[in-house]
């Protein structure tokens, strides 16, 4: 055998092994749709009379099953709100810090939707779904549910990427 023969096979092994890693680092450095900074588009919302909102931003961070949700925006006071919420999208339930009575469900619906759902005493109260398109630019979340004076409402809130 010469050197040159043992050579080429083990480089051709070594390149493969690279392309792999390469692979590997690619897929894990793939995003989550939902993840980034999104503002609502009002004029493409549907917004519930009782809810109108004069603004929004929603920013997600994506780490496996938890999702980060940092929101800002003015509500129909002319009144600034911001906070941070966290969901663990893998379908179990978890308390929610700020209703103490109520726990939450989240859990991805395919690639690029997650559903949570909120129950009181095991009874619904909310559902939300976030919808990214296909093409990423639009995030299209449905919300319905009982509101703090005890009344229903329906929204579907259309966002823009920035």
């Amino acid at each position: 055998m010469t050197k040159g023969k043992l050579v080429r096979p083990m480089f051709a092994i070594d390149a493969v092994v690279i392309a792999v890693i390469i692979g590997w680092s690619a897929l894990a450095q793939t995003k989550n749709p939902l993840e980034g900074t999104w503002k609502a588009n009002i004029s493409k919302s549907q917004r519930d009379p009782k809810h109108l909102f004069e603004s929004v931003t929603l920013t997600f961070q994506v780490s496996e099953d938890v999702v980060s949700l940092t929101f800002t925006g003015v509500n129909m006071s002319g009144e600034q709100e911001s906070g941070t919420r966290k969901f663990h999208a893998d379908g179990k339930e978890y308390p929610i810090v700020e209703a103490p009575d109520m726990v939450e469900v989240s859990k991805w619906a395919g690639s690029n939707v997650m559903e949570t759902v909120a129950k009181k005493d095991g009874k619904t109260v909310a559902q939300c779904t976030y919808e990214v398109s296909s093409d990423g630019k639009t995030l299209t979340t449905r919300i319905k549910g009982i509101d703090e004076s005890g009344g229903t409402f329906e929204q579907v809130i259309v966002f823009d990427r920035q």
